[in-house]
């Protein structure tokens, strides 16, 4: 009897032995990166040989372990995907523990590899904004160049020497930009700031930056040049006109063609070509004009 189950189960085991005696490696070293509240999921690719490899990423914070009992959520946009990283800023939206697990699909053989600690966005990194202070227009203009969301700049601003008496500006919506007027003339301010992100309690602050506000002549310059040359050009535009309509038919009589007398149109061709050259006149053609007797002439 020992026998015959042993045969009987033999083509059994001879399945499992040939379709799951090769397993996945469970280990795909998994790491969170995150920077001013951008979230990305990294991992090493399979080491194994697949004709067709793609990973599935699943989430669970502290809602869906004590509220849906456990439940996996899929991240949208990593699901049957065939690149090593997985951005989870929008899935990862509140200040829970997070667990992340990675589905490996090879050629059907699945597997799964967790991260090894859990994730909170609290403790994402960082990175304090560019301040940048332009003093040549007026107002002086301050800005910030940063990518991070929903976050409050609180700009600080004094003469220098002075900085008990400073002046601290909010600035809460893109493009964190400040104008502030200030008097000129060779005065030095001091700025200094620092970034607040409210939704995770965190607060990055920005080295200060003092610099001499220098005396403000150009602004004044440029539009006087310009308004005198659109003056100067109205006048002489208006005088032309002026002239062209009161002196006109003064030049026109100045100017005035005399009709050639008869005397010389008798025999003046009209329709032959007239060339630039020199044409002996007949004696008959000559105007004779009466001689005029001197004084003491015999």
């Amino acid at each position: 009897m020992g026998s015959g189950l042993i045969k009987s189960l033999f083509p059994l085991l001879l399945h499992f032995t040939i379709n799951y005696s090769r397993t996945l490696p469970t280990s795909l070293n998994t790491s969170m990166h995150s920077v001013n509240m951008k979230h990305i999921l990294k991992w090493s690719p399979l080491q194994a040989s697949c004709s067709t490899v793609n990973y599935s990423v699943q989430f669970q914070g502290e809602y869906e372990f004590y509220k849906l009992n456990g439940t996996w959520m899929n991240a949208y946009d990593c699901q049957e995907i065939s690149e090593n990283r997985c951005d989870l800023t929008h899935d990862l939206a509140s200040n829970s523990d997070y667990s992340i697990r990675i589905n490996t699909n090879c050629d059907g053989q699945k597997s799964w590899t967790q991260l090894p600690a859990t994730f909170n966005r609290r403790d994402t990194v960082l990175l304090a904004p560019k301040m940048i202070v332009n003093v040549e227009g007026d107002p002086i203009q301050v800005g910030f160049s940063t990518t991070l969301p929903d976050m409050t700049i609180n700009l600080k601003v004094w003469k220098e020497g002075d900085e008990q008496n400073a002046l601290i500006y909010a600035i809460r919506a893109h493009p964190y930009q400040f104008s502030i007027a200030a008097h000129r003339g060779q005065e030095k301010m001091c700025f200094r700031a620092e970034a607040v992100v409210e939704a995770i309690n965190k607060i990055c602050s920005i080295d200060t930056q003092c610099v001499i506000i220098p005396e403000q002549t150009s602004d004044f310059v440029k539009p006087m040049i310009v308004s005198v040359a659109v003056v100067v050009a109205v006048v002489m535009a208006f005088t032309l006109g002026w002239s062209a309509t009161h002196f006109g038919p003064q030049i026109k009589e100045i100017c005035h063609r005399e009709p050639i007398p008869s005397v010389l149109l008798d025999d003046w061709p009209t329709s032959t070509t007239i060339l630039c050259t020199a044409v002996p006149l007949e004696p008959t053609d000559l105007l004779l004009l009466p001689a005029v007797q001197l004084e003491g002439t015999v």
